[in-house]
């Protein structure tokens, strides 16, 4: 259990931006990071709609169902690298689904 906590102080030292996830996780944890990122902004999308799913759907529909998604944020996480991860996805949301 402490070397969890450990490393988890580590982990709060890195710089963390959309660079940090493209060069310390591989491809699996990068997937799932994002991911969660994705749920985070659908979920907040459905509250702030007053319980309407339709924002929530259209990210979800984005990400899961999109043509190269993945890759897209990929290139965005590359171009900028020092943004926060969520915000780079928000920012890609928000041109497919609006604010």
């Amino acid at each position: 259990m402490l070397l969890g906590l450990v490393a988890a102080n580590d982990v709060g030292a890195i710089d963390f931006t959309a660079k940090t996830v493209m060069e310390k996780m591989d491809n699996t944890e990068r997937y799932a990071f994002i991911a969660g990122v994705v749920e985070g902004l659908a979920y907040a999308r459905y509250l702030n709609g007053d319980k309407d799913a339709e924002g929530m759907k259209c990210v979800y529909d984005w990400f899961y169902e999109g043509d190269k998604t993945i890759e897209r944020i990929y290139a965005a996480f590359g171009e900028f690298g020092d943004y926060p991860p969520a915000a780079v996805v928000n920012a890609l949301t928000k041109k497919v689904c609006g604010d």
